[in-house]
Protein backbone atom coordinates (compact mmCIF):
# COMPACT_ATOMS: atom_id res chain seq x y z
CA UNK A 1 0.00 0.00 0.00
CA UNK A 2 1.18 3.60 -0.51
CA UNK A 3 2.78 5.65 2.29
CA UNK A 4 3.37 9.39 2.27
CA UNK A 5 6.66 10.52 3.74
CA UNK A 6 8.62 13.65 4.59
CA UNK A 7 12.36 13.11 4.96
CA UNK A 8 15.81 14.70 4.86
CA UNK A 9 18.31 13.72 2.19
CA UNK A 10 22.04 13.32 2.82
CA UNK A 11 22.57 17.00 1.94
CA UNK A 12 19.88 18.08 4.47
CA UNK A 13 17.27 18.88 1.81
CA UNK A 14 13.62 18.22 2.74
CA UNK A 15 11.70 16.04 0.32
CA UNK A 16 8.13 14.75 0.20
CA UNK A 17 6.87 11.76 -1.71
CA UNK A 18 4.96 8.51 -1.78
CA UNK A 19 6.39 5.02 -1.51
CA UNK A 20 4.58 1.73 -2.06
CA UNK A 21 5.40 -0.99 0.48
CA UNK A 22 3.83 -4.05 2.08
CA UNK A 23 3.94 -2.51 5.57
CA UNK A 24 5.07 0.59 7.43
CA UNK A 25 8.25 -1.17 8.58
CA UNK A 26 9.05 -2.09 4.96
CA UNK A 27 8.54 1.53 3.92
CA UNK A 28 10.87 2.75 6.68
CA UNK A 29 13.52 0.21 5.72
CA UNK A 30 13.35 1.21 2.05
CA UNK A 31 13.71 4.90 2.90
CA UNK A 32 16.65 4.25 5.23
CA UNK A 33 18.38 2.21 2.55
CA UNK A 34 17.99 5.18 0.20
CA UNK A 35 19.82 7.38 2.70
CA UNK A 36 16.78 9.33 3.89
CA UNK A 37 16.18 10.51 7.48
CA UNK A 38 12.45 10.14 8.08
CA UNK A 39 10.51 13.07 9.53
CA UNK A 40 7.01 11.61 9.13
CA UNK A 41 5.49 8.53 7.53
CA UNK A 42 1.80 7.68 7.25
CA UNK A 43 -0.48 5.58 5.08
CA UNK A 44 -1.78 7.44 2.06
CA UNK A 45 -5.35 7.05 0.92
CA UNK A 46 -5.60 6.43 -2.81
CA UNK A 47 -7.19 9.28 -4.66
CA UNK A 48 -10.41 8.36 -6.48
CA UNK A 49 -10.89 9.66 -9.98
CA UNK A 50 -12.97 8.74 -13.00
CA UNK A 51 -9.86 7.62 -14.87
CA UNK A 52 -8.67 5.35 -12.04
CA UNK A 53 -12.18 3.95 -11.52
CA UNK A 54 -12.40 2.75 -15.13
CA UNK A 55 -8.97 1.31 -15.98
CA UNK A 56 -10.33 -0.65 -18.97
CA UNK A 57 -11.07 2.68 -20.69
CA UNK A 58 -8.24 4.86 -19.45
CA UNK A 59 -5.75 2.23 -18.29
CA UNK A 60 -2.08 2.44 -19.21
CA UNK A 61 -1.21 -0.10 -21.87
CA UNK A 62 2.01 -2.08 -21.86
CA UNK A 63 2.67 -0.80 -25.37
CA UNK A 64 2.75 2.79 -24.04
CA UNK A 65 5.44 1.90 -21.48
CA UNK A 66 7.48 0.01 -24.09
CA UNK A 67 7.50 2.96 -26.50
CA UNK A 68 8.23 5.38 -23.65
CA UNK A 69 11.19 3.28 -22.46
CA UNK A 70 12.76 3.06 -25.91
CA UNK A 71 12.38 6.80 -26.48
CA UNK A 72 13.84 7.48 -23.04
CA UNK A 73 16.80 5.20 -23.82
CA UNK A 74 17.48 7.12 -27.06
CA UNK A 75 17.41 10.51 -25.32
CA UNK A 76 19.65 9.39 -22.44
CA UNK A 77 22.05 7.79 -24.91
CA UNK A 78 22.37 11.14 -26.70
CA UNK A 79 23.36 12.96 -23.53
CA UNK A 80 20.01 14.21 -22.21
CA UNK A 81 19.74 13.73 -18.45
CA UNK A 82 16.89 11.62 -17.11
CA UNK A 83 14.86 14.53 -15.69
CA UNK A 84 14.93 16.51 -18.94
CA UNK A 85 14.18 13.37 -20.94
CA UNK A 86 11.09 12.74 -18.80
CA UNK A 87 9.93 16.33 -19.28
CA UNK A 88 10.39 16.09 -23.05
CA UNK A 89 8.49 12.80 -23.33
CA UNK A 90 5.68 13.85 -20.99
CA UNK A 91 4.43 16.42 -23.50
CA UNK A 92 4.12 13.68 -26.15
CA UNK A 93 2.04 11.27 -24.05
CA UNK A 94 -1.63 11.06 -25.01
CA UNK A 95 -2.89 8.74 -22.29
CA UNK A 96 -4.02 11.09 -19.46
CA UNK A 97 -3.34 8.61 -16.64
CA UNK A 98 0.14 7.78 -17.94
CA UNK A 99 0.88 11.49 -18.38
CA UNK A 100 -0.21 12.11 -14.80
CA UNK A 101 2.02 9.28 -13.54
CA UNK A 102 5.05 10.56 -15.46
CA UNK A 103 4.41 14.02 -14.01
CA UNK A 104 4.47 12.51 -10.51
CA UNK A 105 7.75 10.71 -11.29
CA UNK A 106 9.25 14.02 -12.46
CA UNK A 107 8.28 15.68 -9.16
CA UNK A 108 9.83 12.87 -7.15
CA UNK A 109 13.08 13.10 -9.12
CA UNK A 110 13.12 16.90 -8.68
CA UNK A 111 12.73 16.37 -4.92
CA UNK A 112 15.93 14.32 -4.84
CA UNK A 113 14.68 10.80 -5.47
CA UNK A 114 16.42 8.46 -7.89
CA UNK A 115 14.91 7.34 -11.18
CA UNK A 116 14.52 3.75 -9.98
CA UNK A 117 12.95 4.80 -6.68
CA UNK A 118 10.52 7.16 -8.44
CA UNK A 119 9.21 4.51 -10.85
CA UNK A 120 9.25 1.93 -8.05
CA UNK A 121 6.67 4.06 -6.23
CA UNK A 122 4.20 3.29 -9.03
CA UNK A 123 4.02 -0.52 -9.26
CA UNK A 124 0.54 -0.30 -10.77
CA UNK A 125 2.14 1.29 -13.86
CA UNK A 126 5.76 0.16 -13.99
CA UNK A 127 6.32 -3.59 -13.36
CA UNK A 128 8.42 -4.66 -10.40
CA UNK A 129 11.21 -5.85 -12.67
CA UNK A 130 11.31 -2.37 -14.25
CA UNK A 131 12.46 -0.47 -11.18
CA UNK A 132 14.94 -3.20 -10.19
CA UNK A 133 16.58 -3.19 -13.61
CA UNK A 134 16.67 0.61 -13.69
CA UNK A 135 18.47 0.50 -10.34
CA UNK A 136 21.09 -1.82 -11.87
CA UNK A 137 21.44 0.47 -14.87
CA UNK A 138 22.01 3.47 -12.62
CA UNK A 139 24.73 1.66 -10.68
CA UNK A 140 26.54 0.34 -13.77
CA UNK A 141 26.11 3.42 -15.96
CA UNK A 142 24.34 1.34 -18.64
CA UNK A 143 20.90 2.91 -18.27
CA UNK A 144 20.08 3.11 -22.04
CA UNK A 145 21.01 -0.55 -22.53
CA UNK A 146 18.94 -1.65 -19.55
CA UNK A 147 15.95 0.42 -20.71
CA UNK A 148 16.01 -1.32 -24.09
CA UNK A 149 16.39 -4.72 -22.44
CA UNK A 150 13.41 -4.06 -20.18
CA UNK A 151 11.34 -2.83 -23.14
CA UNK A 152 12.16 -5.99 -25.10
CA UNK A 153 11.35 -8.11 -22.05
CA UNK A 154 7.96 -6.43 -21.63
CA UNK A 155 7.18 -6.83 -25.31
CA UNK A 156 7.87 -10.57 -25.20
CA UNK A 157 5.81 -10.92 -22.02
CA UNK A 158 2.96 -9.08 -23.73
CA UNK A 159 3.17 -11.41 -26.74
CA UNK A 160 3.13 -14.49 -24.48
CA UNK A 161 0.03 -13.23 -22.62
CA UNK A 162 -1.76 -12.52 -25.92
CA UNK A 163 -1.06 -16.07 -27.08
CA UNK A 164 -2.56 -17.54 -23.90
CA UNK A 165 -5.55 -15.20 -24.08
CA UNK A 166 -6.16 -16.16 -27.69
CA UNK A 167 -6.58 -19.79 -26.60
CA UNK A 168 -9.74 -19.05 -24.65
CA UNK A 169 -11.37 -16.34 -26.80
CA UNK A 170 -13.00 -18.65 -29.35
CA UNK A 171 -14.42 -21.28 -26.95
CA UNK A 172 -15.59 -18.56 -24.56
CA UNK A 173 -17.38 -16.74 -27.38
CA UNK A 174 -19.09 -19.93 -28.60
CA UNK A 175 -20.19 -20.87 -25.07
CA UNK A 176 -21.61 -17.39 -24.41
CA UNK A 177 -23.57 -17.46 -27.68
CA UNK A 178 -24.84 -20.97 -26.90
CA UNK A 179 -25.95 -19.94 -23.41
CA UNK A 180 -27.69 -16.88 -24.83
CA UNK A 181 -29.61 -18.98 -27.37
CA UNK A 182 -30.62 -21.49 -24.70
CA UNK A 183 -31.87 -18.72 -22.38
CA UNK A 184 -33.98 -17.20 -25.18
CA UNK A 185 -35.42 -20.58 -26.18
CA UNK A 186 -36.25 -21.70 -22.65
CA UNK A 187 -37.78 -18.37 -21.55
CA UNK A 188 -39.55 -17.08 -24.67
CA UNK A 189 -39.78 -19.57 -27.54
CA UNK A 190 -40.44 -22.99 -26.02
CA UNK A 191 -43.07 -22.22 -23.29
CA UNK A 192 -45.88 -21.35 -25.83
CA UNK A 193 -45.07 -24.48 -27.85
CA UNK A 194 -45.10 -26.67 -24.74
CA UNK A 195 -48.50 -25.23 -23.80
CA UNK A 196 -49.79 -25.98 -27.30
CA UNK A 197 -48.69 -29.60 -27.06
CA UNK A 198 -50.39 -30.03 -23.69
CA UNK A 199 -53.65 -28.42 -24.92
CA UNK A 200 -54.00 -30.77 -27.87
CA UNK A 201 -52.88 -33.80 -25.84
CA UNK A 202 -50.29 -34.74 -28.40
CA UNK A 203 -48.38 -38.00 -28.13
CA UNK A 204 -45.04 -36.73 -26.90
CA UNK A 205 -41.71 -38.52 -27.39
CA UNK A 206 -39.31 -38.89 -24.47
CA UNK A 207 -37.10 -36.03 -25.74
CA UNK A 208 -40.05 -33.63 -25.69
CA UNK A 209 -41.05 -34.73 -22.19
CA UNK A 210 -37.53 -34.04 -20.99
CA UNK A 211 -37.58 -30.64 -22.66
CA UNK A 212 -40.97 -29.78 -21.12
CA UNK A 213 -39.69 -30.76 -17.66
CA UNK A 214 -36.63 -28.58 -18.18
CA UNK A 215 -38.69 -25.61 -19.38
CA UNK A 216 -41.16 -25.93 -16.50
CA UNK A 217 -38.34 -26.16 -13.98
CA UNK A 218 -36.48 -23.13 -15.36
CA UNK A 219 -39.59 -20.94 -15.73
CA UNK A 220 -40.89 -21.94 -12.30
CA UNK A 221 -37.63 -21.37 -10.43
CA UNK A 222 -35.83 -18.85 -12.65
CA UNK A 223 -35.44 -16.24 -9.91
CA UNK A 224 -34.09 -18.82 -7.48
CA UNK A 225 -31.74 -20.16 -10.17
CA UNK A 226 -30.54 -16.64 -10.97
CA UNK A 227 -29.93 -15.92 -7.28
CA UNK A 228 -28.10 -19.25 -6.89
CA UNK A 229 -25.86 -18.44 -9.88
CA UNK A 230 -24.99 -15.03 -8.45
CA UNK A 231 -24.29 -16.54 -5.01
CA UNK A 232 -22.14 -19.27 -6.55
CA UNK A 233 -20.15 -16.70 -8.56
CA UNK A 234 -19.56 -14.52 -5.48
CA UNK A 235 -18.50 -17.47 -3.31
CA UNK A 236 -16.29 -18.81 -6.10
CA UNK A 237 -14.51 -15.46 -6.57
CA UNK A 238 -14.08 -15.06 -2.81
CA UNK A 239 -12.65 -18.56 -2.46
CA UNK A 240 -10.25 -18.16 -5.39
CA UNK A 241 -8.98 -14.88 -3.93
CA UNK A 242 -8.33 -16.50 -0.56
CA UNK A 243 -4.88 -17.99 0.03
CA UNK A 244 -6.13 -21.56 0.45
CA UNK A 245 -8.42 -21.32 -2.57
CA UNK A 246 -5.70 -19.85 -4.75
CA UNK A 247 -3.28 -22.62 -3.80
CA UNK A 248 -5.84 -25.32 -4.54
CA UNK A 249 -6.73 -23.74 -7.90
CA UNK A 250 -3.05 -23.45 -8.87
CA UNK A 251 -2.46 -27.11 -8.01
CA UNK A 252 -5.57 -28.12 -9.97
CA UNK A 253 -4.41 -26.23 -13.06
CA UNK A 254 -1.12 -28.14 -13.00
CA UNK A 255 -3.03 -31.44 -13.06
CA UNK A 256 -5.32 -30.70 -16.01
CA UNK A 257 -4.33 -32.51 -19.22
CA UNK A 258 -2.98 -30.29 -22.03
CA UNK A 259 -3.59 -27.12 -19.96
CA UNK A 260 -0.91 -28.07 -17.43
CA UNK A 261 1.77 -28.36 -20.11
CA UNK A 262 0.97 -24.90 -21.47
CA UNK A 263 0.91 -23.35 -17.97
CA UNK A 264 4.21 -24.97 -16.92
CA UNK A 265 6.02 -24.09 -20.15
CA UNK A 266 4.70 -20.52 -19.97
CA UNK A 267 6.02 -20.26 -16.41
CA UNK A 268 9.38 -21.74 -17.45
CA UNK A 269 9.59 -19.30 -20.36
CA UNK A 270 9.00 -16.40 -17.98
CA UNK A 271 11.52 -17.91 -15.54
CA UNK A 272 14.19 -18.11 -18.26
CA UNK A 273 13.47 -14.67 -19.69
CA UNK A 274 13.46 -12.93 -16.30
CA UNK A 275 16.63 -14.70 -15.16
CA UNK A 276 18.34 -13.87 -18.47
CA UNK A 277 17.36 -10.21 -18.17
CA UNK A 278 18.46 -9.90 -14.53
CA UNK A 279 21.73 -11.81 -14.91
CA UNK A 280 22.53 -10.03 -18.15
CA UNK A 281 22.04 -6.66 -16.45
CA UNK A 282 24.46 -7.62 -13.65
CA UNK A 283 22.06 -8.63 -10.90
CA UNK A 284 23.24 -11.32 -8.49
CA UNK A 285 21.86 -14.86 -8.73
CA UNK A 286 19.85 -14.66 -5.49
CA UNK A 287 18.41 -11.27 -6.43
CA UNK A 288 17.46 -12.64 -9.84
CA UNK A 289 15.69 -15.62 -8.26
CA UNK A 290 13.94 -13.26 -5.87
CA UNK A 291 12.67 -11.27 -8.86
CA UNK A 292 11.32 -14.45 -10.47
CA UNK A 293 9.55 -15.37 -7.23
CA UNK A 294 7.84 -11.99 -7.05
CA UNK A 295 6.47 -12.08 -10.60
CA UNK A 296 5.38 -15.75 -10.64
CA UNK A 297 1.60 -16.00 -10.38
CA UNK A 298 1.05 -19.72 -9.82
CA UNK A 299 1.67 -20.48 -6.13
CA UNK A 300 2.84 -24.06 -6.79
CA UNK A 301 5.45 -22.89 -9.31
CA UNK A 302 6.45 -20.01 -7.04
CA UNK A 303 7.05 -22.49 -4.22
CA UNK A 304 9.34 -24.50 -6.52
CA UNK A 305 11.38 -21.38 -7.34
CA UNK A 306 11.57 -20.55 -3.62
CA UNK A 307 13.01 -24.04 -3.02
CA UNK A 308 15.59 -23.38 -5.74
CA UNK A 309 16.56 -20.14 -4.03
CA UNK A 310 16.82 -21.86 -0.63
CA UNK A 311 19.11 -24.55 -2.07
CA UNK A 312 21.19 -21.89 -3.82
CA UNK A 313 21.62 -20.03 -0.53
CA UNK A 314 23.02 -23.26 0.93
CA UNK A 315 25.85 -23.10 -1.62
CA UNK A 316 24.54 -25.31 -4.41
CA UNK A 317 24.67 -24.09 -7.99
CA UNK A 318 21.53 -23.29 -9.95
CA UNK A 319 21.80 -26.57 -11.88
CA UNK A 320 21.96 -28.79 -8.77
CA UNK A 321 19.17 -26.79 -7.11
CA UNK A 322 16.83 -27.19 -10.09
CA UNK A 323 17.73 -30.83 -10.78
CA UNK A 324 16.32 -31.92 -7.41
CA UNK A 325 12.85 -30.49 -8.19
CA UNK A 326 10.62 -32.44 -10.59
CA UNK A 327 8.69 -29.40 -11.82
CA UNK A 328 11.62 -28.10 -13.89
CA UNK A 329 11.83 -29.81 -17.31
CA UNK A 330 15.01 -31.86 -18.02
CA UNK A 331 15.83 -29.68 -21.06
CA UNK A 332 15.92 -26.52 -18.94
CA UNK A 333 17.99 -28.20 -16.23
CA UNK A 334 20.60 -29.44 -18.72
CA UNK A 335 20.79 -26.06 -20.46
CA UNK A 336 21.40 -24.41 -17.08
CA UNK A 337 24.19 -26.91 -16.42
CA UNK A 338 25.89 -26.09 -19.73
CA UNK A 339 25.36 -22.35 -19.23
CA UNK A 340 26.97 -22.43 -15.79
CA UNK A 341 29.92 -24.46 -17.06
CA UNK A 342 30.75 -22.18 -20.01
CA UNK A 343 29.75 -18.92 -18.28
CA UNK A 344 26.98 -17.96 -20.73
CA UNK A 345 23.94 -18.74 -18.59
CA UNK A 346 22.06 -15.59 -19.59
CA UNK A 347 22.17 -16.27 -23.35
CA UNK A 348 21.38 -19.96 -22.85
CA UNK A 349 18.31 -19.11 -20.78
CA UNK A 350 17.05 -16.69 -23.42
CA UNK A 351 17.45 -19.39 -26.08
CA UNK A 352 15.36 -21.83 -24.00
CA UNK A 353 12.71 -19.13 -23.46
CA UNK A 354 12.37 -18.71 -27.23
CA UNK A 355 12.10 -22.49 -27.70
CA UNK A 356 9.35 -22.68 -25.08
CA UNK A 357 7.51 -19.76 -26.72
CA UNK A 358 7.53 -21.58 -30.08
CA UNK A 359 6.33 -24.80 -28.46
CA UNK A 360 3.53 -22.97 -26.61
CA UNK A 361 2.41 -21.32 -29.84
CA UNK A 362 2.20 -24.70 -31.59
CA UNK A 363 0.29 -26.28 -28.69
CA UNK A 364 -2.17 -23.39 -28.59
CA UNK A 365 -2.79 -23.71 -32.34
CA UNK A 366 -3.35 -27.45 -31.93
CA UNK A 367 -5.72 -26.92 -29.01
CA UNK A 368 -7.78 -24.39 -30.95
CA UNK A 369 -7.99 -26.69 -33.98
CA UNK A 370 -9.27 -29.50 -31.69
CA UNK A 371 -11.70 -27.29 -29.78
CA UNK A 372 -13.45 -25.96 -32.88
CA UNK A 373 -14.90 -29.30 -34.12
CA UNK A 374 -15.72 -30.40 -30.55
CA UNK A 375 -17.71 -27.24 -29.91
CA UNK A 376 -19.45 -27.46 -33.27
CA UNK A 377 -20.43 -31.09 -32.61
CA UNK A 378 -21.67 -30.20 -29.13
CA UNK A 379 -23.79 -27.32 -30.43
CA UNK A 380 -25.06 -29.52 -33.25
CA UNK A 381 -26.23 -32.18 -30.78
CA UNK A 382 -27.94 -29.54 -28.64
CA UNK A 383 -29.74 -27.97 -31.59
CA UNK A 384 -30.69 -31.43 -32.89
CA UNK A 385 -32.16 -32.40 -29.50
CA UNK A 386 -34.27 -29.24 -29.37
CA UNK A 387 -35.34 -29.59 -33.02
CA UNK A 388 -36.43 -33.21 -32.61
CA UNK A 389 -38.22 -32.40 -29.37
CA UNK A 390 -40.23 -29.63 -31.07
CA UNK A 391 -40.83 -31.03 -34.59
CA UNK A 392 -42.05 -34.55 -33.72
CA UNK A 393 -44.94 -33.37 -31.48
CA UNK A 394 -46.04 -30.96 -34.24
CA UNK A 395 -46.82 -33.92 -36.50
CA UNK A 396 -48.80 -35.49 -33.64
CA UNK A 397 -50.81 -32.29 -33.17
CA UNK A 398 -51.55 -32.09 -36.91
CA UNK A 399 -52.73 -35.71 -36.84
CA UNK A 400 -55.16 -34.97 -34.01
CA UNK A 401 -56.53 -32.02 -35.95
Amino acid sequence: MPYKYIAYTADKSVIEGTIDAASEDSAKKALWQSGYSIVSLKAASKEMSFRRSFPMIYGIKTHDIIIFSRQLATLVERGVNVLNAFQILRDQIRNPLFKETVGTVIKEIQQGGSFSRAVGNHPEVFPMVYSRMISVGERTGELPTVLRQVAEYMEKEKTAVKKLTRTFIYPAFVLVVAMGVIVILVNFTLPPLMGLFSEFKADLPITTKLLISLVNFVTGYKFYLFAAMILFAVVDVWYVKSRAGRKRLDRLVLRLPIINTIVIKSAMSRFCRTMALCLGAGLEMLDSLDMVIQITGNSAIRKAVEEVKAKTVEGRGLFHSMASIELFPPLLVQVVRVGEEVGTLSSHLMTVAELYDQDIDERISTMISLLQPCLIIGLGLLVGFIAVSVILPIYSVMGNL
